[in-house]
């Protein structure tokens, strides 16, 4: 596993900073009062990114110059109303004129920037600064500066994409070195525009429009010019902020709850009755007796496992140890150095999608396994909102620690052939409030584009929330504890 200070050396002209266990947990905290998921998330990474690069830049200005003066920033915006609906953090520090726009994502082939940062006159600023975040491992968190992009170059270079109102330039374009940029400020050749006009009775019909919190993304749910108007005037963006937040913040309906750390113990009758295995739900019944009967006739030896277990070593890419676990999961019964394989791959591997294949694939083989990955899955029915498409929701559950679960939840279609409708909206709902949320895209015919909705996370011991699927009217809820 490259820790911070190999990555460091390996891109020496990148800015590298860790993020603190309490900085994690302080900035959790900070972004839950939020209407939805994405705006949860979206509070999270730029706080993290506020709070541990503006103490760097203030030391950084400070050693060139010991008569540098620190500047209030932490409280010269309402963050909150801001990250509800844009990406980004502003940073203005005398001349220096920038903004951060924070992603967990690892292609870093192009990178995109809200179009409020580069076509509202009062938000413009000189530099746009990608932000990498990776939280994989906690006791290695950390934050990479991978590159920086001027306005003029972001506008003459860049590509407009009206569908997500973002700015894409490519990688090649960004400048790494950060410190020349602060050392020789971009001269603010920015002409003095008025800001966008909104009257106060249009105001009031976006907010009308805009507060449900079912409209997932009001930037882009109304005109720019429109949207531009409202946001940019901080009383009018703090009222949309609070409204949309009161109104996602409603009571749970009392439902049966399923205690998740139970589901080993739970009669096989609820479980058959309810939540049964992925397989039975997924794989259409003419099939089931076939694939029953091929795996009752397979028999590996040990010198099949090997090369497999091979492929799990940390000189392999994680995609290779991925598949080759998931592969272990199919073929590995009865084999104890497969056992011993995974349970190792749970505690090295860097991705973690590799630790949930791992975890799922020694459930199969190894069940009663103090480190093995649970998997049961239900139908979901929304009756003629999803027309031919019939889906299932699985929820996956495994160890993390003696006290903490990882859970996973996905939506998937009962065929193969089938992608999820458009719209698709997957909740995570717990005392009142939205506390993550995914919903599927459509493509440029209107038709979906997703085979999978995903959400993870890791709650605190004892915490009872609901998971919630819906499309237009329709919905359908299960409440657990964790």
């Amino acid at each position: 596993m490259l820790n911070l200070r190999k990555l460091a050396t390996t891109y020496p002209n990148q800015l590298w900073l860790t993020l603190s266990q309490e900085l994690q947990a302080e900035a959790w905290q900070q972004s839950q009062p939020h209407a939805n998921a994405v705006a949860c998330c979206q509070a999270y990474l730029n706080y993290l990114c506020l709070k541990t690069f503006v103490p760097w830049l203030e030391a950084w200005l400070a050693e060139d110059n010991p008569q540098h003066q620190k500047n209030s920033i932490f409280s010269a915006t309402n963050w909150d109303s801001l990250w509800e609906f844009v990406n980004g953090t502003p940073i203005d520090l005398g001349e220096i004129r920038l903004v951060l726009i924070p992603s967990e994502t690892s292609d870093l082939e192009e990178f995109a920037v809200p179009c409020e940062w580069v076509d509202i006159p009062s938000w413009r600023k000189d530099y746009y600064l990608a932000v990498q975040i990776n939280l994989g491992n906690p006791e290695q968190s950390w934050m990479r500066l991978w590159g920086h992009v001027s306005y003029q170059k972001l506008k003459s270079q860049g590509i407009y994409d009206e569908r997500d109102r973002s700015y894409y330039i490519n990688q090649d374009v960004l400048t790494e070195d950060l410190t020349q940029m602060l050392l020789v400020p971009q001269p603010n050749a920015t002409p003095q525009v008025a800001p966008p006009q909104l009257s106060a009775k249009g105001a009031e019909e976006l907010f009308q429009q805009l507060s449900n919190y079912s409209v997932y993304s009001p930037r882009l749910a109304v005109p720019f010019e429109q949207w531009a108007g409202l946001i940019v005037d901080e009383q009018w963006r703090q009222k949309l902020y609070k409204q949309r937040y009161h109104l996602a913040v409603t009571p749970t309906p009392n439902l049966p709850v399923v205690n998740l750390r139970q589901w080993r113990q739970q009669a096989e009758s609820i479980i058959e009755e309810i939540w049964q295995a992925v397989d039975t739900v997924l794989t259409p019944p003419e099939l089931s007796a076939v694939r029953g009967a091929e795996s009752a006739e397979v028999t590996v030896s040990a010198e099949a496992i090997a090369p497999l277990i091979s492929l799990l070593q940390s000189n392999r890419s994680e995609k290779e140890r991925c598949q080759a676990a998931g592969v272990l999961g199919q073929i590995g019964v009865g084999h104890p150095e497969a056992i011993e394989a995974l349970t190792e791959l749970l505690h090295t591997a860097d991705d973690e999608e590799t630790r949930w294949e791992a975890a799922l694939s020694l459930g199969k083989i190894a069940p009663q396994h103090p480190q093995a990955g649970i998997s049961r899955a239900r139908l979901i029915d929304l009756g003629m909102q999803l027309g031919s498409c019939r889906v299932a929701l699985i929820v996956t559950i495994r160890p993390k620690t003696e006290e903490k679960i990882g859970v996973r939840l996905q939506v998937q279609p009962i065929s193969q052939q089938h992608k999820l409708p458009p719209h698709l909206i997957l909740s995570v709902i717990s005392g009142g409030e939205t506390r993550l949320q995914a919903q599927t895209r459509s493509d440029d015919l209107g038709q979906g584009k997703d085979k999978i909705l995903q959400l993870g996370f890791s709650p605190p011991p004892g915490t009872q929330f609901q998971v919630q699927v819906a499309l237009n009217d329709s919905s359908v809820s299960e409440d657990f504890i964790a």
